[in-house]
């Protein structure tokens, strides 16, 4: 039903795709797999018409409804504020159903508290998507096109998207990070090969993809490093036949020179092949040193409606060093917490009191430091660098060349995520405020950002809903919410990741 014919696509001066050609037919259940940087969002764009090829065709017969992997920021960008959730999927996406239905929908999400007259303004951004999710599943179209889906979802609602693709009768589409998506609902994978700039297609699930890689790098390695000798044996041999004296014996070296040296060209051409993406290489700078006590919140309470509070009464201490995780399900208050005690918002009641030389550096889930319409290197014009190289330090990110001088709207989620991270460390904060830093990296780069992390010397307050990840950075303390409970980190804690 989906048909890819000669694309290439550039973006930033880079090509990023040239070529491909892809099939996608009724009711297959695709993976779109690879690194940060490699055009899986940009790809997405051009097959739901939101963006325009360099070359090549699109042909799609049925309908399609496309998930933005930045939905939860644009879905309020063009509309009234004060717009409900029933207003929006009925009057806005001009869908043909009754309240009850979506209000079934959002008990399905675990969006216990919410109706169709909640507003969309007083949503989390786990809670956004969720709402967009159901605009999709009431659409009912012939292709999902989902640029990860389940990004800011507490894990019943990420388990039920789950259990609901699989079951979809209808074709899916997918880009996301959750291996544990990638392994149940998939069939087949598309892995954006950044080296090659070109798509390769694999049958099965993600962790049937990384065997299949493993095992024809494998055999890549054995058929290099028999090239290898090859070639080596060729040039000794018309080494060889060059140094006699005769004529005849001189011109046969000449030629076989010649065909060692094409053997040689192949050899290149075949190392290229088992040239890995670059990696971050993320290395935070010291930390301005500061006292002990680093917080104090005694008593924090927010409401954004008079007698619905989001935060109760919040209280907690922090000492230097420390890290914290704060967990709880999508709309327990874990952003807006963070959000008051970055300044970001005003507390309804209650005090926090940060301690003598603190330095905080706030990461927000929705990019609040970045301007989206100026390029990279405007929005880090200025940052204290002090003896920091700007560049190189960029480099260390993977934003290098062009890439400074692209807007920060024309950037991928794991670009805009490593450049947000790139401004959090390069000043030199001794506390950060992480709100879901993992979202839109990949795995690789997860890994990366988390060996950073345990290495920092100074404190760390976490909002995450991945539970190996809040288990390997090794948390001190945790604050359960809605509960508001603060104590010691158990790891019976870690089954609460993304659910309570």
């Amino acid at each position: 039903m989906l048909s890819i014919n000669g694309l290439s696509i550039s973006k930033g001066g880079k090509n990023i795709l040239d070529n491909i050609n892809l099939f996608l037919a009724r009711g297959e259940k695709i993976g779109l797999v690879g690194v940060n940087g490699a055009g899986k969002t940009t790809l997405l764009k051009i097959l739901a018409d939101e963006d325009e090829a360099d070359l090549g065709t699109v042909s799609l017969s049925g309908t399609f409804s496309y998930l933005s992997q930045e939905i939860h920021m644009e879905i309020l960008e063009s509309m009234d504020k004060e717009l409900s959730i029933g207003e929006y999927l009925i009057i806005e996406k001009e869908l043909d159903v009754e309240e009850w239905e979506i209000n079934k929908l959002l008990n399905y999400m675990n969006m216990q508290g919410k109706n169709t007259d909640s507003l969309l303004s007083q949503l989390s951004g786990g809670q956004k998507i969720k709402v967009e999710l159901i605009r999709m599943l009431l659409e009912k179209p012939d292709l999902l096109i989902l640029d990860e889906p389940t990004n800011f979802l507490d894990i019943p609602s990420a388990q039920w998207l789950m259990s609901f693709l699989i079951t979809y009768p209808k074709a899916v589409l997918v880009v996301s990070h959750d291996l544990r998506l990638m392994n149940k609902g998939i069939s087949k994978i598309w892995y954006l090969n950044d080296v090659k700039r070109n798509v390769e297609v694999y049958k099965g699930n993600y962790d049937a993809f990384l065997k299949q890689i493993a095992l024809k790098d494998e055999l890549l390695a054995k058929t290099l490093k028999a090239q290898e000798k090859k070639v080596k044996r060729m040039f000794e041999y018309a080494k060889t036949l060059s140094a006699r004296g005769m004529t005849k014996e001189k011109m046969k070296g000449a030629k076989k020179l010649e065909l060692a040296r094409k053997e040689k060209d192949k050899m290149l051409k075949l190392s290229k092949e088992l040239v890995k993406s670059k990696k971050m290489k993320i290395t935070i700078p010291t930390p301005y040193h500061c006292g002990r006590n680093i917080l104090e919140v005694v008593n924090i309470k927010k409401e954004y409606i008079k007698g619905i509070p989001v935060l109760k009464s919040v209280s907690f201490e922090m000492e230097r060093g420390e890290k914290i995780s704060i967990i709880g399900k999508n709309g327990a208050g874990k952003t807006t917490l963070l959000k008051i005690l970055a300044g970001r918002m005003k507390q309804t009641k209650g005090r926090y009191q940060w301690g003598m030389g603190v330095v905080i550096g706030y990461y927000s889930q929705e990019y609040e430091d970045l301007d989206y319409e100026k390029s990279v290197l405007e929005n880090i014009s200025r940052l204290d660098w002090g003896d920091i190289d700007r560049r190189s330090f960029l480099g260390r990110f993977l934003i290098t060349g062009d890439m400074v001088q692209q807007k920060i709207k024309t950037l991928s989620g794991g670009e805009k995520t490593r450049l947000a991270l790139a401004k959090l460390f390069a000043s030199r904060s001794n506390v950060l405020l992480l709100d879901e830093p993992t979202t839109y990296l990949d795995p690789q780069s997860q890994e990366i950002l988390l060996t950073a992390l345990k290495e920092y010397k100074g404190t760390i307050l976490l909002v995450s809903h991945q539970p190996e990840f809040v288990k390997r950075l090794d948390v001190d303390k945790v604050l359960l919410m809605p509960e508001e409970k603060f104590g010691y980190f158990k790891e019976e804690y870690l089954d609460k990741v993304g659910i309570i």
